[in-house]
């Protein structure tokens, strides 16, 4: 702690990529090993109210590096004009900044620009589509799934275990804190680890712990999003696929706690970590990340943060989501906020205070339902027109991912100050109804079947749906005021019937 009586303490920040809640023996799973993690959660708090933000994969990144949401404003895109970043605001006190990680999003268009801000930043090639290796592209024995071209090309690098993304990741993570930890007066180290991600491959000596008996497709490790007609023991495959990716980036997560106990680094540092969303894995019948409800399977997400002197081995009920990461990064190293912003820090929950700092937020993607929590009920606001409308998104860069399409700009695209929160003038552009699903993936179909709210402690499995009772009234009532908090862009009350 600093003279002033602030903290001032090095921070990593370990982001494990679509890690379900429910396949941690943190939060009472008794089947997948973990060995690693449960030594975190020994000197850490582990949180038991965390949520996602805005999503998918670099929605939620945007949220943790600028401490504002992004779900009612913009879809995926690069980093804006006006982000405060994290690792920029943390250089300007003087820390030095690393990034390491395998998530080839930040190096293709809609992520290119997350890591400048980092003073150095080392990427690991070839997850998921990475376009990586080139040459013949090897068949593949996927049964029901699928493998893309360009990942069984990637894969035929992967010869010995180490040479899997998860341990090439953590291991130079390890390399990064024996070089730097001691050679800087504060440092911020963000680990951006892309497992346990689809593809759910992995040495066949970690999947084949949770399914012995598999004889079916070698390559079966890709399930397609959406609903899938897999039989009991195709199911039962993909979850040990998924848990073997855990157990194997667990086993090298282990690197970086040895090397934090070979420098005693956890008498001086935070240790964060932590994920981005869940993943479906027949939760509701759902694979994937698909356009759907996105119930708290997917949404209601693990933490584990270790501060020295606070709460280790402890749990906290405090209310969280991604922003609220970067708020407490800048407490935990005695950095003030650069601006106004949505995140809160969590050091009250760390330190056992009874007071929450938030109580409520928001999780979703833009333009489709927006969820309200409070952390017992859930509720996912549908649109209150069958077309959708009024939606814009607001942007200076124009980048969306390869995949997906934004129109514009062109005669529709405004330029003005439309940000509350935002000394810039920026572009506003509405979006068509038939511009929707190439957008962001909006399903209209999915959207047009309303609302939802559930009481996930009477009703943790979300059956039971308290739309049109006394219950949603105060959700509702909740939902507006955080959003007139959080400036939200004025046509999105329109959008959900809320004005």
């Amino acid at each position: 702690m600093s003279e002033s009586g602030r903290l001032n303490l090095n921070v990593i920040c370990i982001l494990m990529d679509s890690m379900n809640r429910h396949f941690l023996p943190a939060y009472g799973n008794d089947w997948v090993q973990t060995p690693n993690l449960d030594r975190i959660q020994k000197r850490a708090v582990t949180f038991d109210r965390f949520f996602t933000g805005s999503m998918p994969c670099m929605p939620a990144r945007r949220d943790l590096w600028s401490g504002n949401q992004e779900l009612l404003w913009r879809p995926w895109g690069s980093l804006e004009p006006w982000d405060a970043t994290l690792p920029r605001a943390l250089k300007d006190k003087g820390v030095f900044t690393g990034l390491v990680s395998d998530h080839y999003h930040l190096w293709e268009r809609g992520g290119e620009n997350y890591h400048v801000d980092f003073e150095t930043w080392e990427f690991i090639r070839g997850h998921e589509n990475d376009p990586w290796v080139g040459g013949p592209t090897p068949e593949a024995d996927t049964g029901k799934g699928h493998v893309s071209p360009q990942f069984r090309r990637n894969r035929q690098r992967f010869i010995n275990e180490k040479d899997w993304l998860a341990p090439q990741t953590l291991r130079t993570a390890a390399k990064w804190l024996k070089d730097n930890a001691t050679a800087h007066e504060q440092f911020f180290l963000m680990v951006d680890e892309f497992d346990p991600h689809e593809p759910f491959d992995c040495p066949e000596e970690y999947w084949r712990q949770y399914d012995p008996d598999w004889a079916g497709p070698k390559d079966f490790y890709w399930p397609a999003y959406g609903r899938n007609e897999y039989t009991e023991a195709e199911a039962h495959h993909i979850r040990a696929r998924y848990a073997g990716n855990i157990t194997l980036a667990d086993k090298y997560l282990g690197e970086v706690l040895d090397r934090m106990d070979e420098d005693n680094l956890w008498e001086n540092t935070a240790l964060i970590v932590m994920t981005d969303h869940g993943h479906f894995l027949g939760d509701h019948d759902w694979w994937g990340k698909p356009s759907c409800p996105q119930h708290r399977e997917i949404a209601h997400i693990p933490l584990f943060i270790h501060v020295p002197g606070m709460g280790g081995g402890n749990r906290s009920n405090a209310l969280g989501t991604h922003v609220d990461i970067h708020a407490t990064i800048l407490d935990l190293m005695g950095c003030p906020a650069p601006r106004d912003m949505d995140g809160k820090s969590l050091v009250p929950g760390l330190r056992g205070e009874e007071s929450n700092p938030r109580e409520s937020l928001l999780t979703g993607w833009w333009g489709w339902h927006v969820n309200w929590t409070d952390g017992r009920h859930f509720y996912m606001r549908a649109p209150a027109t069958k077309d959708n409308q009024p939606l814009y998104f607001y942007t200076n860069r124009w980048a969306p991912p390869p995949w997906w399409n934004l129109p514009g700009p062109d005669d529709r695209t405004e330029f003005g100050r439309f940000m509350p929160r935002v000394d810039m003038p920026m572009c506003r552009q509405p979006i068509r109804t038939e511009e929707m699903p190439r957008a962001n993936n909006i399903s209209l179909e999915n959207l047009r079947k309303g609302s939802l709210l559930f009481d996930l402690l009477e009703d943790p499995d979300q059956q039971e749906n308290l739309v049109g009772g006394s219950a949603e009234k105060d959700a509702e009532s909740q939902l507006r005021a955080l959003m007139k908090r959080q400036t939200s862009p004025p046509e999105q009350f329109i959008r959900l019937g809320l004005e």
